[in-house]
């Protein structure tokens, strides 16, 4: 039996800094889960390359943006029934 958790990353106001703790928690061995709910993520080296690296862990990329080419689209509809699967919430 597996402790891991499921914990979700909501990325909205800070999300440069949510894809940063989003690879910071990989370490744990956790299920980890990147949600934007807010405007497109910025496309600089480090975003990209945390998430690329976040791709290397199986991490889970959300978006209810479309423009967010990286990440699964969800809508907004979805989100409540999508967060009630994880452990942890954090939003940034």
């Amino acid at each position: 039996m597996s402790d891991a958790k499921k914990i979700a990353v909501i990325a909205q106001d800070r999300p440069g800094e949510a894809l940063r703790m989003a690879l910071g928690l990989t370490l744990e061995g956790d299920e980890i889960s990147v949600i934007n709910v807010g405007d497109v993520i910025a496309k600089n080296d480090e975003n990209e390359m945390n998430i690329m690296a976040l791709g290397e862990f199986d991490a889970i990329l959300m978006s209810l943006n479309e423009a967010d080419s990286d990440f699964q689209a969800i809508t907004m509809q979805d989100l409540p029934a999508k967060l009630a699967e994880y452990d942890h919430v954090l939003p940034y």
